[in-house]
């Protein structure tokens, strides 16, 4: 798969400029203060970079790279309503692409995760659902309401006005709410079997927060799946601080295969399986051969043709240090 199908160039060039303006506009002159390391609350950390004035730290226990010190969960909360980038990205980047991620990403997305759940769940209980947070323009609860059993709703919860607007218009059942606010009283007597969340993790001011309002909303047996940025991933780990993915403040997490594991576990879940199921990791460098600092990579990615590029794809997703991770987790 090539990047430039689901990011074309051009308008993901705009959201950078904008979310790069919005880094100084939102948060310069507001305070910062040290946290934990979001997967394993490790006090100890090595400053890794510095990206559009945010301090990139990576945990010396568990190898999360995260930001540290980092703005308070109000400041992201005004930035998530109404800065430019973000409402780019809803209103623009992601209709203008939406076709285009329903094909190539959603749509097999929405089927590995129908297979996952009759894998990992048993029987439906009566008046079971499943939940999709950050739902976005409701692609993802179309396509897996299609593939559940007849009468399974995927209910969409996602805060924005605009968004929740788009899913209601489709008839897809919303909560219109940040997911860390739903109680089980908002699924209306319907028992949560699994709750989705695609690529929200990076972008969470309290990881923690997020993880235990899932375990509060499912049952024992329900399955949590997530994807994130994996850091040990191939992209990150040859750009580091030019990877297009470490764009603060949007990006402000990056777990790797072993400490999302340390955070679902703290909340009361056990692991399924952890994958690295990235499509784009050497494309992505591929088209930034100016970057790579590693001489090796440079030359074997400027002479490989598409076929070998795609094996090497393919070995990154067997040995899961694709940057895309995935992860399913029950609760006990």
């Amino acid at each position: 798969m090539k990047e430039e199908s689901i990011r074309p160039e051009k308008i993901f060039k705009k959201y950078l400029a904008l979310a790069k303006k919005d880094a100084i506009a939102y948060f310069k002159d507001i305070p910062f203060t040290r946290h934990l390391c979001p997967a394993c609350k490790s006090i100890k950390s090595t400053f890794a970079f510095r990206k559009l004035g945010f301090d990139y730290e990576e945990c010396n226990d568990c190898g999360t790279l995260y930001v540290n010190p980092r703005p308070s969960a109000d400041a992201f909360c005004r930035y998530y309503s109404d800065a430019p980038s973000v409402v780019y990205w809803a209103t623009h980047f992601y209709k203008v692409t939406e076709d285009a991620r329903r094909e190539k990403l959603i749509r097999p997305k929405a089927v590995a995760v129908s297979r996952l759940i009759e894998k990992y769940y048993g029987p439906f209980p009566k008046r079971a659902c499943v939940a999709d947070a950050g739902a976005g323009y409701g692609v993802f609860c179309e396509e897996l309401s299609a593939l559940l059993p007849r009468g399974i709703p995927t209910i969409a919860i996602e805060p924005s006005p605009s968004l929740i607007q788009i899913c209601k218009d489709k008839n897809i059942e919303t909560i219109p709410k940040f997911l860390e606010d739903v109680t089980k009283a908002d699924f209306k007597n319907k028992t949560v079997v699994a709750i989705v969340s695609f690529e929200l993790l990076e972008h969470l001011h309290s990881p923690d927060d997020f993880i235990q309002t899932c375990s509060d909303l499912l049952d024992s047996g329900g399955l949590l799946i997530l994807t994130t940025l994996n850091w040990q991933g191939f992209d990150l780990q040859i750009l580091r601080e030019h990877s297009n993915s470490i764009h603060p403040p949007h990006h402000i997490n990056f777990f790797n295969t072993a400490s999302i594991q340390v955070l679902l576990q703290r909340h009361g879940f056990e692991i399924c399986e952890v994958t690295t199921p990235g499509k784009l990791d050497v494309d992505i460098v591929s088209k930034q051969l100016q970057d790579v600092t590693c001489p090796f990579i440079r030359e074997l990615l400027s002479l490989s043709d598409d076929a070998v590029r795609e094996k090497l794809q393919a070995i990154l997703q067997e040995t899961r240090t694709s940057s895309h991770l995935m992860i399913v987790a029950r609760k006990k």
